[in-house]
């Protein structure tokens, strides 16, 4: 597991009297970080958390560090335009008042870091957290190395406990102790967790439509109809995906036998663009794997793929390539592997992003991401593992599609940054 534990691990009472010590020599938060080689958001967090409030309190009771006080004279923390003054150092740069030169002066509220204040607070909020978790201290912080990291790229619970079996909880404890807060010193509560997203099915009738001629013979009820006297040919599925109607397009293929993925990237949303990706990639494989590949398609209504005849019939040699059927309209349930799996696509490529700066070359690491995420429906193995033992690495390498380490795997916007 290539994870650099040193900058997760949680900090010794040595290094909180480091801290101390810096502070009571006016350092800085980054050069506190770089000295214990830290994030500066960690050394902020430690102050912040652990600094003590001492508040200036005049004997006629006023408070002098609110910004409007030299106007209104009488002063409360209630008053509704109350604003405490701010303090470049002690709010920012440093985070603490510990031997500042304007100690006897300074009329605002004072805060102070103790390291043996900290680490008593520490070792409270740890043990309070534990409350009812059979785990120690040791054992928490072993489990926190390894899972944290990997949450933070993205992966869910199932995906990590999938690929480290030395883990011995179940999902449910894991997410318990996340609930609980038992891992928010290392910055992973729910709000760090994948979203779960969820579809509502509406109820509205819809209006029978009268059926289009360039879907008889494709619709739904055809295509189960052809999915019984071949039942040995496997179906891929096909959709579009974009954030903006003016482009750009990831055209998608999923091979619903393996759950594996690939992504082509167009910048224009016509049958004619939908369908060339279908010649080049015809081009790139032999006619054997093709054909297993994409002898058998299902899409949805959508404009780019109204043109049947496009994505059947190769129009640079005329020969019959593909079976083209349709979904009922309004009905993507009817695609459902490739409509979940699009889940993963906007986890690392959210609504209204910019997609100027994708690339085919960016689209490909990101499935390679994709491909490489266990799926509980394929048992915990993941797509490239059961495409590859089906079909090949060779034929996975001709479709751009390279295996991401299990601890490498990143499903979030990070990853094409």
């Amino acid at each position: 597991m290539d994870i650099d534990l040193k900058k997760n691990k949680q900090l010794t009472f040595d290094q909180r009297c480091k801290i101390e010590e810096m502070l009571n020599k006016r350092h800085r938060k980054f050069e506190i970080a770089n000295e214990l080689d830290k994030s500066q958001s960690t050394i902020s967090r430690e102050i912040n958390r652990h600094k003590v409030l001492k508040s200036y309190k005049p004997i006629n009771g006023n408070f002098y560090n609110c910004k409007f006080f030299i106007n209104c004279k009488i002063c409360t923390q209630k008053c509704k335009i109350y604003q405490p003054i701010l303090c470049k150092e002690r709010d920012r740069t440093i985070g603490a008042c510990n031997n500042c030169s304007k100690l006897r002066t300074c009329t605002l509220d004072k805060y102070f870091y103790k390291a043996d204040i900290a680490q008593k607070n520490y070792k409270y909020t740890l043990s309070d957290a534990r409350q009812g978790v059979n785990l120690n201290t040791s054992e928490l912080i072993e489990l926190a190395h390894i899972i944290c990291p990997l949450i933070k790229k993205g992966q869910s619970i199932y995906t990590i406990l999938t690929n480290h079996p030395e883990i011995k909880f179940c999902e449910k404890t894991i997410y318990n102790y996340i609930e609980i807060g038992l891992f928010k010193d290392w910055d992973v509560t729910n709000l760090t967790l994948k979203r779960k997203v969820r579809r509502k099915i509406s109820k509205k009738k819809l209006k029978k439509r009268k059926e289009p001629e360039n879907y008889t013979g494709r619709t739904y009820t055809d295509y189960l109809e052809y999915k019984i006297l071949n039942p040995n040919i496997t179906t891929t599925e096909m959709d579009t995906v974009y954030n903006h109607q003016a482009g750009p397009y990831i055209q998608t293929f999923i091979f619903e036998n393996t759950s594996f993925m690939i992504g082509l990237l167009h910048h224009h949303k016509t049958s004619d663009s939908m369908s060339n990706s279908l010649n080049k990639l015809q081009d790139k494989l032999t006619d054997v794997e093709y054909e297993k590949l994409f002898s058998l398609l299902l899409t949805d209504r959508g404009s780019e793929f109204g043109k049947p005849q496009l994505f059947e019939i190769n129009m640079n040699t005329g020969e019959i390539r593909s079976k083209i059927f349709y979904c009922d309209p309004m009905q993507s349930s009817q695609k459902p592997h490739v409509e979940n799996n699009h889940i993963f696509i906007r986890e690392i490529l959210p609504n209204g992003q910019d997609w100027s700066h994708l690339t085919q070359e960016k689209i490909d690491l990101m499935f390679s991401h994709i491909n490489s995420t266990p799926r509980e429906i394929l048992g915990g193995k993941t797509p490239y593992e059961v495409f590859t033992f089906i079909y090949g690495k060779e034929l996975a390498s001709k479709l751009n599609i390279q295996e991401i380490a299990k601890d490498e795997v990143n499903t979030t916007p990070r990853l094409l940054k």
